[in-house]
């Protein structure tokens, strides 16, 4: 019988977020469920949906509309670009590619839930906020924090802005304007957001899901939107180590190499490489969940 619990941070990586849902819907057929959860990006997003307990073949199903039909989701931001051009007339562009439909049509898998204060587990979603220059977490547990960094924490604040602040890769997707905040990706301060996830549930095994480590590729095939993603990837690498710190945890990193930025084509194989991670993984996390000592870092 698995008697204690687990916490899950989740990275960011866009696309290779993918994989994100099969690690969790591997946990589902076994009966886990997390204690708590936090996440950056793209892990971010499925962090939410998880929380609002959407189950993830619902998502899984949604993911595999988006990647076959990806300009019903995601528009080029007309207007912000007219008025980046042109300031008299309005407020300038945060980003190429706004994300608003993305995530509604993701909320429309919890109809019901409009506020991060309806999640139903302890959780945290990762922003920054460039005017003030400070990372952000989104959370329902206002009492949370980490030693690492000085966070604004946000509670009871509408799904919709959490969700696009965390995804928002400055430069590509609109960043959310909020109280004078502009908001952008949480990868930007941590892609790996385990400080949060010990924070939430101090008891728990963390299980860490890295779907973005970079890996060398072939320079003629980097584009625009590679440079800023592995451009952000090298800057907060490090800072996610040492954010983590000593808190005992176990990685898991499933395969998402030679994956394009918008390689929407390998998406069910990237949802197939989180559950065979998972599934490699699980005897080590089997045997932590039943014992009551802590985990050893891996």
């Amino acid at each position: 019988m698995l008697g204690a619990t687990a916490s899950f941070p989740l990275s960011g990586g866009g696309l290779l977020g993918a994989a994100h849902l099969g690690v969790l819907h591997f946990l589902q057929t076994r009966g886990v469920r997390a204690s708590a959860i936090a996440g950056t990006s793209a892990g971010g997003l499925i962090a939410s949906l998880y929380a609002l307990d959407v189950p993830m073949p619902s998502i899984i199903t949604l993911g595999s509309k988006v990647s076959r039909h990806p300009a019903d989701y995601f528009h080029l931001n007309v207007s912000g670009l007219f008025h980046e051009i042109w300031r008299s007339t309005g407020r300038p562009a945060t980003g190429l590619l706004t994300s608003a439909h993305f995530v509604n049509a993701l909320l429309r898998l919890s109809p019901q839930a409009k506020t991060t204060a309806q999640w139903l587990l302890p959780t945290v979603l990762t922003s920054v906020d460039l005017i003030k220059m400070v990372p952000v977490a989104f959370t329902n547990v206002p009492q949370a924090t980490v030693g690492s960094g000085r966070w604004h924490v946000m509670v009871q604040q509408p799904l919709s802005l959490a969700m696009q602040a965390t995804m928002a890769l400055p430069g590509l997707f609109a960043a959310p304007r909020h109280q004078n905040q502009v908001l952008v990706d949480g990868g930007t301060a941590d892609t790996l957001p385990i400080d949060w996830a010990e924070a939430l549930d101090p008891s728990a095994f963390v299980v860490a899901v890295d779907v973005a480590t970079p890996v060398p590729v072939q320079a003629n095939s980097v584009g625009l939107v590679d440079v800023m993603s592995r451009a952000e990837a090298f800057a907060t690498d490090a800072l996610s180590r040492l954010r983590a710190g000593p808190t005992p945890h176990l990685t898991i990193r499933p395969d998402t190499a030679n994956t394009p930025f918008f390689g929407f084509a390998d998406y069910m194989r990237l949802v197939r490489s989180g559950w065979v991670a998972m599934e490699k993984a699980w005897p080590t996390i089997e045997r932590h969940l039943a014992a009551t000592g802590p985990p050893v870092s891996g």
